[in-house]
């Protein structure tokens, strides 16, 4: 038996993972050991969504996230809505091109998530203040912790 399993905290860490055993219960159980394992964080921007649009490719699957506004919800394949769930993504769109073979939707939306790239990586590598890559990008709205923008 194969089984996949994805794992999360719903606070922004989650990680996947896959075990093959001769009884169903103990490939859940090596999966779900694996998954643990292999926990990473995933930024969010205001704990809620992803901080810019992604597009990404693994192997013959192409993936297109869009950040949404609050309170739009998941609007995403069953498999990504999981995943967000674990992680802890409320708002989101994407779509899914090319082969949706489970394990390579899976493999494919957590590289993506890891390729984001974060306002304090923009500014150090424009050499700019945070703040103002804050301003920019997104309205001079900061990330807060609380789930409410600071003005």
């Amino acid at each position: 038996m194969y089984a996949l399993v994805v794992v999360g905290n719903g606070n922004g860490s989650a990680g996947y993972g896959e075990g093959k055993a001769s009884d169903a219960a103990k490939a859940v159980m090596f999966a779900t050991r694996n998954a643990i394992k292999a926990m990473n964080h995933i930024p969010r921007y205001d704990d809620r969504t992803i901080f810019h649009d992604i597009e990404h490719k693994f192997k013959a699957t192409k993936l297109v996230l869009w950040a949404r506004r609050p309170g739009f919800g998941c609007r995403v394949a069953p498999i990504i809505h999981e995943i967000c769930e674990c992680i802890g993504i409320q708002d989101l769109a994407g779509k899914i091109h090319g082969s949706r073979n489970p394990m390579n939707v899976i493999k494919t939306v957590f590289e993506a998530l890891k390729t984001q790239r974060i306002p304090s990586d923009l500014a150090k590598a424009r050499g700019l203040r945070l703040i103002d890559v804050n301003h920019t990008y997104y309205q001079g709205i900061t990330p807060t912790r609380s789930g409410r923008p600071k003005f």
